[in-house]
């Protein structure tokens, strides 16, 4: 008796297994289909959805994936994966006239919408006009950026015949539309309120806030505040343990640079007040997994109502 229940747990034992393995694979294979239909669905723009009279797509689109990225934008490739970069998918296109003309478009999949935000807003050229492309864009001769969603576009021509000036708007305008996702800004930008907010200079920093690794990443923008401009952010750090510590580091760092940190009053035990190296004043303080601060500010008090702002604007949108 006890042999056979040995035996039929051994079975079961054996069939749970065989289960669990089929489940992975099965959820692989999933993951897979997944991506090669968001890629399909990108490479398709070119090869079959996107049709400007007049031009045709030059041979096939090619793609770069992070590990070679440098092969087509060297130089340039760790800015993106930087950013999350996960692949670029682009093509060229020439005129059916025979013309020399040329117009070339990259797509940018960054993975997510704070990413594509990041990208376009760093490599954004606040001097040249928008257009009513994507979620945003900034346009100048020969040259269109745009992103939407989890997608940075750029789009270059050399266009001699003035009958066709007006094909690369065209093109930027029919790519937006067919690109998956939505036109929506990242809701990290909730984060900070808009109250005061100067327009534009919201931006995503990776790589080091201030030039601090040990805020790596977060939400920045300018604010007139009692009439004079100082700026704000949110870093996003993994979780509270690795905010507390990168407040620590940045007060350990600012000592070290012989400036006084002092405890902030009424905003938390891991708060301070200090000079930032050519930034003027800085008053931080810590919520959650986020790092706050307000930044070259002339005297305290202006920034203390901005802080206050922010934290409870933040604990609105994230709860935190």
């Amino acid at each position: 008796m006890h042999i056979l229940l040995l035996f039929k747990s051994k079975q079961i034992n054996v069939g749970l297994r065989y289960c669990i393995s089929f489940l992975i694979i099965l959820l692989l294979l999933v993951g897979t289909c997944i991506n090669s239909v968001a890629e399909s669905r990108v490479e398709a723009i070119f090869t079959t959805t996107l049709s400007v009279s007049g031009w045709n797509l030059e041979g096939q689109p090619y793609r770069y994936i992070p590990q070679n990225l440098y092969k087509y934008i060297n130089g340039g490739a760790d800015f993106f994966i930087a950013y999350g970069f996960i692949e670029l998918t682009g093509a060229n296109y020439s005129p059916v006239s025979g013309e020399r003309d040329f117009v070339t478009i990259d797509i940018y999949d960054l993975g997510n919408k704070l990413n594509a935000f990041g990208v376009f807003q760093s490599r954004r050229d606040s001097h040249v006009s928008s257009l009513n492309i994507g979620t945003a864009s900034v346009a100048s001769d020969g040259y269109i950026a745009f992103y939407k969603d989890r997608f940075y576009v750029e789009i270059q021509a050399y266009i001699i015949s003035k009958k066709d000036e007006g094909v690369i708007k065209s093109m930027a305008s029919s790519v937006a539309e067919l690109l998956p996702g939505e036109n929506s800004l990242p809701m990290e930008l909730s984060y900070l309120p808009e109250k005061g907010r100067i327009a534009g200079s919201e931006r995503y920093i990776r790589g080091g806030i201030l030039g601090h690794a040990f805020i790596d990443r977060g939400i920045m923008c300018d604010y007139q505040n009692e009439g004079e401009k100082v700026s704000a952010f949110v870093a996003i750090l993994p979780s509270y343990q690795d905010a507390v510590k990168a407040v620590e580091q940045h007060r350990s760092f600012l000592k070290k640079s012989k400036q006084k940190c002092l405890p902030l009053d009424k905003f938390g035990e891991h708060s301070f007040v200090s000079k930032e190296p050519y930034h003027n004043k800085i008053i931080e303080t810590q919520r959650g997994r986020f790092v706050v601060g307000v930044y070259d500010l002339s005297t305290i008090e202006t920034g203390k109502t901005l802080l206050a702002d922010i934290l409870k604007n933040l604990k609105q949108t994230s709860g935190k």
